[in-house]
Order: structure tokens, then C-alpha cells, then sequence
């Protein structure tokens, strides 16, 4: 539908919200979250933390006054969505089950 490409930015983070929330609670006792490590900004990481980073980063990312830049300026706006690209490419091919 039209307001689902009006505007990709904020529908991309609502869909990675939803999905890695929904991908959390699905996988709870089926996947071993804290098996795959990252090193990410000089610090290793299990999968679970990053997939709770990203779902802390998109709910900013999807309040629309945060987005607006009313709560913050856009570079912080700007750092945050690139901290979700670059998180999401780190644990892209462990995200199955």
C-alpha cells in the first residue's frame, strides 16, 4: 500500500522492531541467544545483546517526535540508524531457527 512506500525509512524500522521482537520471544527456548559472539566497537557481544541494541535503537527510531527530530538532533537520529545497519550486518546470518 501507499503508506508503506511513502515513506521506506520509518516502515523498515517498525518491520526490524516488530521482527527482532517477535524473533526474541519466538526463539526464547529453541536458540541459544549467548552462542554467537561479535566484537563490535572494541567490546564482544552475544546475538541476544545486539538483538536487544537493535530493538532499543528502532523504538527511537519509530516514535515519530524522536524521528522529527523534536527529542534529539538529527545526528544523533543519524548515528542511531547507522548503528542499527551496522549491528544488523554482524548478526545477519544468525538470525534463523
Amino acid at each position: 500500500s501507499d503508506d508503506e512506500t511513502w515513506n521506506l525509512n520509518m516502515v523498515f524500522f517498525k518491520w526490524v522492531n516488530g521482527r527482532f521482537k517477535k524473533y526474541k520471544k519466538d526463539t526464547n527456548d529453541i536458540v541459544d541467544l549467548e552462542f554467537y559472539k561479535f566484537k563490535y566497537k572494541g567490546k564482544e557481544y552475544t546475538q541476544l545483546a545486539l538483538i536487544d541494541k537493535i530493538i532499543e535503537l528502532t523504538n527511537g527510531l519509530i516514535d515519530e517526535d524522536y524521528f522529527n527530530g523534536k527529542l534529539c538532533d538529527t545526528k544523533q537520529i543519524e548515528n542511531d540508524k547507522n548503528e542499527v545497519f551496522d549491528i544488523f550486518k554482524l548478526i545477519f546470518f544468525t538470525m534463523w531457527w
